[in-house]
């Protein structure tokens, strides 16, 4: 009976692997769906992609958008909540065969990041990613506890994040604040894409923006 024991752990640390996977998989494809619509229609329409059933908001920076797409479950005594962001440049998104490449990037990282993340959940450690750790303690009409933990991966690469949240509180978790800087983009506002163009200008390679019309 002992020697069932180990074999019972292997599975169900297994099946808890694929669970992750998939969330964290699922909530980068929307990310990356929302990219392509913005390639598209110059736009974000304010609803999940299809086929996506996360929570997702876009985020108009300097250089880029960043979009975060999260996910929360009811837990015993509480709930659980993962979130997932990405970042592409107004450059990146004008062009198709980039934003596949960014797309591309993008998957690769989330599945390097959710690795990090069962690992964290299991036997806490980061392994190749970066993460940061954060309790919060609620008093009042409402109490209770929430934990917070930021993942990334330290490698100067693109701009991606996993946010693992859980508490015990009785109100429904707000967004993943840590995740956003400003407002979130509302729906139907113009984004202006460009794309770069390389001239040589007096024996000097130059770099500048073209826009694109909508």
């Amino acid at each position: 009976m002992h020697y069932l024991i180990p074999l019972l752990i292997q599975v169900l640390l297994l099946v808890a692997t694929q669970a992750a996977a998939v969330e964290v998989t699922s909530l980068a494809e929307c990310t990356t769906k929302v990219f392509d619509e913005i390639n598209s229609t110059r736009k974000w329409s304010g609803k999940s992609p299809a086929g996506c059933t996360a929570e997702v908001a876009v985020e108009k920076r300097t250089d880029g958008v960043f979009v975060t797409a999260w996910a929360t479950e009811p837990a015993a005594g509480g709930w659980v909540r993962i979130a997932f962001s990405a970042a592409a440049n107004y450059a990146e998104m004008a062009a198709k065969k980039e934003l596949a490449k960014v797309n591309r990037d993008v998957m690769a990282r989330a599945e390097r990041l959710e690795r990090c993340l069962y690992s964290i959940r299991t036997v806490n450690d980061p392994r190749e990613c970066s993460s940061q750790a954060t309790r919060s303690y609620l008093v009042g009409e409402e109490t209770g506890t929430e934990d917070d933990r930021l993942i990334w991966l330290n490698d100067n690469g693109r701009y991606t994040v996993v946010e693992y949240a859980f508490g015990d509180t009785e109100e429904t978790p707000t967004p993943p604040a840590d995740l956003f800087e400003g407002n979130p983009l509302p729906p139907g506002v113009t984004i202006e894409l460009y794309r770069k163009v390389d001239a040589t200008v007096n024996g000097e390679k130059v770099v500048s923006a073209v826009g694109l019309s909508g």
